[in-house]
């Protein structure tokens, strides 16, 4: 798939989440809930080292289960998560691979699908990150604090 197709599937991707006039992870995660039917959990799995693997998305009979390395900060956490749900809210599950990973130390039952990565150009990767970007960009723009900007980075790369 080419850029544009990818950035118009991401845009319309966007476009559909109901998210309401504050959207945070909270609310990304209900509506995945609501959309997929099953509870979603988020967990720190230390045997993930993130230079390689940061994240990981699986899918159980009655849960979602989002595993992360530990972060280097907040604002990586978030964006490691908003992928993961980026890859949920883009259906990528249906193209799920992968489940050797479900091997690593720590890491509960075998699932259904395991979210997995052919390549770090794919389409699929290119979609999450983008749409992890605009989700991103949805929550700060309705974080408390986000007028207040003294780096000056919004009238930079607004």
């Amino acid at each position: 798939m080419n850029k544009q197709k990818i950035r118009r599937l991401v845009r319309n991707a966007n476009r559909r989440l109901d998210l309401g006039p504050n959207p945070d992870l909270t609310t990304i995660q209900q509506w995945i809930e609501a959309t997929h039917g099953r509870p979603l959990t988020i967990t720190q799995l230390d045997t993930i080292r993130g230079d390689d693997l940061c994240g990981m998305c699986a899918s159980y009979q009655d849960h979602i289960l989002v595993v992360h390395a530990p972060p280097k900060s907040s604002w990586h956490l978030q964006q490691i998560i908003l992928h993961e749900f980026a890859h949920l809210i883009l259906g990528h599950y249906l193209t799920a691979t992968s489940l050797a990973l479900t091997e690593l130390p720590g890491f509960p039952d075998t699932p259904l699908q395991v979210f997995g990565r052919t390549s770090y150009e794919d389409s699929a990767e290119a979609a999450a990150e983008m749409l992890a970007d605009l989700l991103t960009a949805r929550i700060n723009r309705h974080a408390p604090g986000a007028g207040n900007d003294p780096a000056g980075f919004d009238k930079v790369f607004g």
